[in-house]
C-alpha cells in the first residue's frame, strides 16, 4: 500500500534497533583478567620447575667430577711418588752394574796411583777425577823429564793404559819454574788380563797412538815435551 504525505513535512525517523549488545560488565573483564594472569603464572611456574631440577641434576653432577677430581689428583700424586722411587731405585741399579762390570775399587786404584808416583821424582798430583769412564789427572812437575817419566811409569805399570797428555804449561809463579799439567789415562781391572775397562787398543806408535801410529795423545804439545816423554818411554 502506498502511502502519501499530503503535510510536505518530513515523519521522523523510526528508531532501529542496535546490532550490538549491552557492554560487559566489569566482573567480566576482571575474571577474564585474573584466568590470564593465573595461566601465565602456571607456565612460570611449570618452566621453574623444570629448570630447577635440571640445574639439580647438573649441581650433582658437577659434585661428582670434583669428586673424582680430587680422587685424579690423589693417584696422580701417588703416581709421581712411585715414578720418583722407580728412578731412584733404577739409578742404584745403574750404579750397582756400573761397579760390577769395573770392579776396580778406590783402594786398588789408589795403590796403583801410590806406586806409580813413588817411582816418579818431583811430580805432584792436585786432583783425580773421573771423567766418562777415565781419569782426569791434575798436577806439577819440576822438570819435563819428571812429567814425562811419569807418564811413562803409567804406561809401564800395567795398571793404566791409553795415557793422553791434555794440557801441559810453564808456570814461573813464585819465582820457581814449573809445569802445570793435565793428564787422562784408564785403569786397568786387575781381573781384565791387561785390558783397560772400556779402554781403546793402543797402536803400534806407543803411548795413546793414533791410527797412523803417532802419539795420539800428544796433539798441542810442545816439542821439548814430547822428546822428553820418547825418553821416558
Amino acid at each position: 500500500m502506498i502511502k502519501i504525505n499530503l503535510l510536505g513535512v518530513a515523519p521522523p525517523p523510526s528508531k532501529m534497533p542496535s546490532m550490538g549488545g549491552p557492554p560487559a560488565p566489569i566482573i567480566t573483564q576482571v575474571v577474564m583478567f585474573l584466568g590470564a594472569l593465573i595461566i601465565c603464572f602456571g607456565i612460570v611456574g611449570v618452566l621453574y620447575k623444570v629448570w630447577g631440577s635440571e640445574h639439580d641434576r647438573l649441581a650433582g653432577e658437577l659434585k661428582k667430577e670434583k669428586i673424582r677430581q680430587t680422587d685424579l689428583a690423589a693417584v696422580k700424586a701417588q703416581n709421581e711418588s712411585y715414578q720418583r722411587q722407580r728412578d731412584a731405585l733404577e739409578t742404584r741399579y745403574n750404579t750397582i752394574q756400573l761397579l760390577n762390570t769395573s770392579r776396580s775399587g778406590p783402594v786398588e786404584l789408589l795403590n796403583s796411583l801410590g806406586s806409580v808416583v813413588d817411582q816418579t821424582s818431583d811430580v805432584y798430583l792436585y786432583t783425580m777425577t773421573p771423567t766418562g769412564g777415565r781419569l782426569q789427572l791434575k798436577g806439577q812437575s819440576g822438570t819435563v823429564d819428571s812429567m814425562a817419566s811419569f807418564m811413562a811409569s803409567l804406561k809401564n805399570s800395567g795398571s793404566f793404559d791409553d795415557v793422553q797428555l791434555e794440557d801441559f804449561y810453564e808456570d814461573d809463579q813464585h819465582e820457581r819454574v814449573t809445569y802445570k799439567f793435565t793428564l787422562s789415562c784408564q785403569f786397568v781391572t786387575p781381573t781384565a788380563g791387561g785390558t783397560p775397562a772400556g779402554g781403546q787398543p793402543v797402536g803400534p806408535g806407543g803411548l795413546g797412538a793414533g791410527p797412523s801410529g803417532g802419539p795420539g795423545g800428544m796433539r798441542s804439545v810442545p816439542t821439548q815435551v814430547q822428546q822428553g816423554l820418547k825418553r821416558g818411554l
